[in-house]
C-alpha cells in the first residue's frame, strides 16, 4: 500500500494550525488577509494571552517585523509565525516592496528559526519562523 507523502499539502498543516489553535492575523495586504481570513475563520483569535501561530501578511519587510515584534511575546515556545507574501511571477507581485533576505535575517534576531514554506494560493506563499524562546 502506498504511503501517503508526509509533507504538508495544505498551508494550514504547514502553519500547524489544528483545531483549537490560538491564532493572530496581521498586516495591511488586504488581498493576501482576505485569503487567510478564508482558511482560519473558525479558529479562536484571543485578544491577549498566548498565540500558537501568527500569520503576518505585510506590504513591507518594516511591516513584518513590526508585527513580529509586537506578537512576538504571546507566541509560545515553539510557536509559528508565518509571512504571507506575493509568488514571483504573480499579478500579486508587486504587493510586497521589501527585502525578503532582511526580513529572515530580522527575524533570526528576534529569536526566530526558519519553518518552511507553504503555499497559501496561485498568488501567495508563505515563510514560516519558529519561536525558540531567546534573542541574539
Amino acid at each position: 500500500m502506498p504511503q501517503r507523502d508526509q509533507s504538508p499539502i495544505t498551508a494550514l498543516e504547514a502553519w500547524q494550525v489544528t483545531p483549537g489553535s490560538r491564532l493572530w492575523v496581521g498586516g495591511n495586504n488586504v488581498n493576501a488577509r482576505r485569503e487567510i481570513e478564508l482558511l482560519v475563520a473558525q479558529a479562536p483569535r484571543p485578544p491577549e494571552g498566548e498565540l500558537d501561530c501568527a500569520i503576518i501578511a505585510p506590504l513591507t519587510t518594516d511591516e513584518a517585523l513590526y508585527f513580529a515584534r509586537k506578537v512576538r511575546s504571546r507566541v509560545i515556545s515553539g510557536g509559528g509565525v508565518w509571512i504571507v507574501y506575493p509568488k514571483r511571477g504573480t499579478p500579486a507581485e508587486g504587493e510586497f516592496t521589501g527585502n525578503f533576505d532582511d526580513m529572515v535575517v530580522a527575524l533570526f534576531e528576534l529569536g526566530f528559526a526558519e519553518a518552511g514554506v507553504a503555499a497559501l494560493s496561485d498568488l501567495y506563499t508563505s515563510t514560516g519562523f519558529r519561536y525558540q524562546g531567546f534573542t541574539f
